[in-house]
């Protein structure tokens, strides 16, 4: 059970990399446009413990990007304005401090543009993947580091940029970057890494760019009425690795079962809104209520939860919002109120890979991994 959450994230990763790089089509064998980037930055880890502010010298973050910039093959990537998609490399040495160690990642992502002219470039981009850490918490040996409690955890990726075509292969930009490293709490202590950035790049397409294919005009009034293909039901099952170490003091991961279902009505060709339900059954409850002397069965351990939905789809991949609220459950110390974000990745006929983290108030609860089915 050590490594499910390793193997887990890099499963997700490896189908988002192969859905968004390889090729569909017979005809070619790599994907047109494809774009490889190089960026150097230059950051500082962000102090949001008062124990961090030992940790808080400037370095260096280096990161290669190759990334396909979609020209409206598919009708979703011109009406979200042509977004690129690819992996990024990430490697920095965090200050070179014994403690932290170096962190290397690999992110999927997506790059949207916010503004885009022929020379001129506004973007967005965004990256969840794996991250590895070369240094945790360890009570005797590295007790100072109470951010990172596992090697391996999740890395998140966010930067805004403009860019500057020199030509229309060759491109320069300047960007603002935020990563952070964290394992959702699958080891404590589990504070996080936090790193504000700041830097240059340089990019280049490795073949002649395709001419966009010019958007064509949206027709909503489709997804108006409430027909049987305008509604979709999402049926996942997820499982997650949970650690309290620092209330139960065990050293051990406790399991997480989530079984969640998304009723979905459909407002645009790329946006559906409506209710979920979960139902936790979260095994670290068990322990803190032995701990508390309170007796409890299975039945009461449930926590039941109903949300509201909004899901947002880029091809076969999508990301699902839920804010909801637990209606019962034996321990809610964390809370009634929960978010889930989701991502999930469409596998064959239906049957798709979700990846979420759960949060109660915005404090990260757990990251679980999991399958389901779509109808519709």
């Amino acid at each position: 059970m050590k490594n499910f959450f390793t193997h887990a994230i890099l499963f997700l990763s490896f189908l988002l990399i192969i859905n968004n790089l390889s090729a569909r089509t017979n005809d070619t064998v790599i994907k047109p446009n494809l774009q490889i980037e190089f960026r150097a930055s230059h950051g500082f880890i962000i102090c949001h413990h008062p124990e961090m502010k030992v940790f808080s010298a400037h370095f260096p973050l280096f990161e290669l990007n190759l990334q396909q910039v979609t020209f409206g093959r598919k009708s979703w990537q011109s009406r979200s304005n042509y977004p690129a998609v690819g992996v990024s490399l990430l490697y920095t040495g965090l200050g070179e401090q014994p403690e932290l160690g170096r962190a290397f990642a690999i992110i999927p992502h997506m790059t949207f543009n916010c503004l885009k002219s022929a020379k001129h470039q506004i973007n967005f981009k965004f990256g969840i993947g794996l991250g590895y850490l070369t240094q945790k918490f360890d009570v005797v040996d590295n007790p100072k580091n109470t951010f990172i409690g596992s090697h391996f955890n999740a890395a998140i990726n966010i930067a805004a940029d403009y860019s500057y075509m020199i030509t229309n292969r060759l491109g320069v930009s300047a960007f603002l970057g935020f990563t952070h490293f964290s394992n959702g709490s699958s080891r404590t202590p589990n504070n996080g890494i936090n790193v504000a950035h700041a830097g240059v790049g340089v990019k280049y397409f490795l073949s002649e760019p395709k001419q966009r294919i010019p958007k064509q005009p949206a027709d909503n009034q489709q997804y108006k009425n409430w027909d049987k293909k305008n509604l979709s039901f999402t049926f996942a099952l997820s499982y997650s690795l949970k650690d309290i170490d620092d209330y139960l003091g065990y050293g051990r991961s406790w399991s997480v079962y989530n079984f969640h279902v998304n009723a979905l009505k459909r407002l645009t060709e790329m946006s559906k809104v409506g209710i979920g339900f979960d139902l936790v059954y979260d095994c670290t409850d068990k322990e803190v209520l032995r701990k508390k002397g309170i007796g409890f069965t299975d039945i009461e351990i449930l926590k039941p939860g109903i949300s509201a939905a909004y899901e947002l789809a880029f091809g076969h991949t999508s990301f699902i919002i839920n804010f909801g609220c637990h209606i019962a459950g034996k321990d809610l110390c964390e809370g009634r109120v929960y978010q889930k974000l989701a991502m999930t990745q469409s596998i064959w006929k239906g049957i798709f890979a979700t990846i979420s983290l759960t949060t109660h108030y915005g404090w990260a609860d757990y990251i679980g991994f999991g399958i389901g089915y779509r109808i519709n």
